[in-house]
């Protein structure tokens, strides 16, 4: 019973997805949203999953947030518009392979890059990346004036 649950909830996800596709001949984002119209970190950690083809040992989530590989990552979302991606540690070939991941699951790119620092004392600032759909140059503009943004540059 569990199982053709299951296949069902992935069979109405797929529908909605073409009758989007259908609807308005492009999908602005192809998350997984939940019926609240939510983008949890467990849609996301199966969607970086089956769309994006990481390792699901590799995902693990908790209620505020997924590690990838044992590192912290912040996610802030709003659906077919802004993408913010906050991962602690440097960024190196496993950082660059969560911000690939991430495009393709939103099917366009990053705009910039930069330290977030969270204000914690003892937490270094997290390599950030953001995708934005309605207006990059006003958003920039925003974050180069905000305290706790370092290093900031358009990729």
């Amino acid at each position: 019973m569990e199982k053709a649950k299951a296949v069902n909830k992935s069979f109405e996800r797929q529908i909605t997805i073409i009758l989007i596709k259908e609807k308005f001949n492009r999908i602005i984002m192809v998350e997984t949203l939940s019926s609240g119209g939510r983008w949890n970190v467990a849609l996301a950690r199966t969607d970086l999953i089956e769309k994006a083809g990481l390792n699901e040992n590799d995902l693990t989530w908790e209620v505020t947030h997924l590690k990838y590989k044992g590192r912290r990552m912040r996610i802030s979302h709003i659906y077919g518009q802004h993408l913010v991606i906050s991962m602690e540690g440097k960024e190196d070939d496993d950082f660059k392979k969560i911000i690939d991941s991430f495009t393709k699951v939103v099917e366009y790119f990053p705009f910039c890059r930069y330290d977030l620092d969270f204000g914690a004392e003892g937490i270094p600032a997290f390599p950030t990346y953001e995708w934005d759909r309605v207006n990059s140059n006003s958003r920039f503009s925003e974050l180069e004036v905000k305290a706790n943004v370092s290093s900031l540059r358009r990729v």
